[in-house]
């Protein structure tokens, strides 16, 4: 099985401690995508996360819809979510190695999308290396800076262990040998036992989970 990587969107949330216990127990890397006004609140969770050898991106300040705002709010709400990141790398005294971005909801802007990747691009985000992601669909977003997903483990979209478990079945039956995989979590408004419980899952259908900055288009990592 190809190896695949853990990132996950809304964070951070209150509950994310616990979550990055878990992580610790399987022994699994993420990548967690930062909204601003979650950073306003728990920015020390976020600190822990650096700490404990995890990468933050920015998921924008609010988690709007790229289609629904214009193209001046959205950097702004770029900036200051990256802002809020560094402030976390500081504290943490840790360098930050890249900056990355996912868009809220996975909307990249529809007609518009030209001018949100150009905001991504004058700001230096790195996107994930298109030469180990084998998916056609992949291909149609070439020169991308942003992060999309190849599977989406829908744990928003499930509250029962038998309904965990069929996701997670699903997700795994759909993770490219060939491909490099990029898996969609979620912190905010995810149970931490739930989440718990998809690690489970996932290391019992033998998923072979890397370092997302190993996935950086252009940065090497220290298990290089």
């Amino acid at each position: 099985m190809a190896t695949a990587y853990l990132t996950v969107d809304d964070a951070p949330s209150a509950t994310l401690p616990e979550k990055l216990a878990a992580l610790e127990d399987y022994g699994v890397t993420a990548l967690f995508f930062c909204e601003g006004r979650r950073l306003a609140e728990h920015a020390d969770h976020a600190r822990r996360a650096v700490e404990a050898g995890h990468l933050l991106g920015n998921h924008a300040f609010d988690h709007n819809h790229a289609s629904d705002i214009a193209v001046e709010d959205f950097a702004e709400e770029v900036d200051r979510t990256e802002a809020a990141i560094d402030e976390v790398y500081e504290a943490a005294g840790i360098e930050r190695p890249a900056t990355l971005f996912r868009f809220p909801f996975g909307d990249k802007g529809g007609d518009r999308a030209g001018e949100f990747q150009t905001v991504l691009a004058d700001r230096g985000f790195r996107p994930p290396n298109a030469d180990l992601i084998g998916y056609d669909f992949w291909a149609d977003h070439a020169g991308d800076r942003d992060w999309f997903w190849t599977v989406d483990v829908a744990d928003y979209d499930v509250d029962t262990k038998a309904g965990l478990a069929e996701n997670v079945a699903d997700a795994a039956d759909r993770l490219g040998s060939d491909s490099r995989d990029i898996l969609l979590f979620h912190d905010g408004g995810n149970d931490p036992e739930q989440f718990e419980h998809y690690l489970k899952l996932l290391d019992e259908r033998g998923v072979v989970f890397g370092d997302p900055l190993d996935l950086v288009d252009g940065v090497a990592s220290a298990s290089d």
